[in-house]
């Protein structure tokens, strides 16, 4: 199985174990915030997204000013260290009767503004650490295979661990795991040896440098706004709406209601998730547009199904219904991001792959931001099963606007040919 190969080099395998960890428990913490925020807001809890994404976009933005000049294993190693201490911060302040909404938000946003200097590190580092494209595609596929993987085991870890400890104790695993990932990355000293960039001239100049890498790239600028606009439809579907719809619904499903619930729902997402990495990490990627098309196509056509069922379906059936469509909704996932990952490695020169996907990350997290703005709005006039159905109905409708674009740009066929 091509998605397994990369395993068999020692650095990718600690880097991917350690990076798996922290992955598991980011969905822990992520499935205990948005519960306590309903808790504590109800459909204001929407803020909370809106407030990390806004961090992750100034950071995305202004970072690479300063972090480009930084060793890309020093900075994942600090990052993972920081967050392994803001998580801590929402139980104690539970443990001490302070848990306010304030004191889930404000760590929150600092860990959110920590991907920002992250995952373009992690980013450039994959090329050092497989450097031929017969490596590159399957070690892109398993990485970007750790979120999918988490999505699995860490709403079912979080819906277990509910039962005996309080939903802010939850918070601890995001600790433990985030330094065990310091650790991994520790261990690859000699495999990232300390690296020169390029990155004379100004702060502006760095600041630029991904929007001027884009540039003439027609193709590169319509998958940039797409991502935008489906990942912020795809946040507001599933960790606002559906929390809320298991809340107000009273859902219960298999003995469970509640928190459970959820994690049963995005279980099944991670079921998908996984199902798709083991495909997608196998396929070869010579229409790379046209996967990303298909692969949010796919998103938008699970949502709005998932959005049916807590409408229409019999009482009965609206519990596994949803997690039929989560799990449908999952395979899209992989399909747009490992294509969407190689173009960014494979198109641009390695200088300038970690300052793209910050250029990524800018618009991905922008649409979020707007997203999650709007959606108490959204939520006022309609059900949270029925914004479900819109978001997946406007995925599908961003997917086909993207008919018009190349379905094999030039540069992308040049670089695997000189490759």
């Amino acid at each position: 199985m091509q998605i397994l190969k990369p395993l068999r080099h020692g650095p990718i395998a600690r880097l991917w174990a350690g990076l798996s960890l922290a992955a598991i428990g980011d969905q822990v913490y992520r499935i205990a915030l948005i519960w306590l925020s309903v808790e504590l807001a109800g459909a204001e809890a929407g803020w909370v997204s809106t407030a990390e994404a806004a961090a992750v976009l100034f950071t995305a933005l202004f970072a690479g000013a300063w972090t480009e000049r930084w060793d890309h294993r020093r900075t994942m190693i600090g990052a993972d260290l920081v967050r392994a201490v803001l998580a801590l911060v929402p139980l104690i302040a539970w443990a001490t009767g302070q848990l306010t909404l304030w004191t889930l938000l404000i760590p929150s946003v600092a860990l959110a503004a920590l991907r920002g200097v992250f995952e373009p590190a992690l980013q450039a580092s994959l090329p050092r650490l497989a450097p031929t494209p017969g490596l590159l595609t399957p070690t892109n596929a398993l990485m970007d295979a750790t979120a999918r993987l988490a999505r699995l085991v860490g709403p079912t870890l979080a819906g277990a661990l509910a039962a005996i400890l309080p939903t802010a104790g939850l918070m601890a695993v995001t600790a433990l795991t985030s330094v065990a990932s310091a650790v991994a990355i520790l261990s690859l000293r000699r495999d990232l040896p300390r690296q020169t960039h390029d990155t004379h001239g100004s702060r502006l100049d760095l600041l630029l440098r991904g929007f001027r890498a884009i540039r003439g790239r027609s193709y590169f600028r319509y998958l940039l706004w797409r991502g935008g606009v489906v990942n912020g439809l795809w946040v507001v579907a599933l960790w606002l709406s559906l929390p809320l719809a298991v809340q107000r619904g009273g859902l219960e499903a298999f003995g469970v209601k509640g928190l459970a619930v959820v994690g049963l729902v995005m279980g099944a997402y991670g079921v998908g998730n996984v199902t798709s990495n083991l495909i997608v990490g196998g396929l070869p990627i010579r229409a790379p547009v046209a996967m990303i098309l298909a692969g949010n196509g796919v998103v938008g056509v699970g949502l709005a199904l998932m959005g049916w069922a807590a409408l229409a379906a019999p009482p009965a059936m609206v519990v596994p219904l949803m997690m039929a469509a989560s799990a449908i909704t999952a395979l899209g996932g992989p399909l747009s991001d490992v294509p969407m990952a190689i173009l960014r490695q494979t198109v641009f020169p390695l200088y300038e792959v970690a300052a793209v996907y910050r250029l990524s990350i800018v618009f991905d997290w922008g649409g979020m931001l707007i997203a999650t703005a709007l959606a108490p709005l959204l939520l006022q006039v309609v059900s949270p099963s029925g914004a479900i159905l819109l978001c997946g109905t406007g995925i599908v409708a961003v997917a086909l606007a993207g008919l018009t674009q190349p379905s094999a740009p030039s540069d992308w066929q040049a670089a695997t040919q000189t490759s």
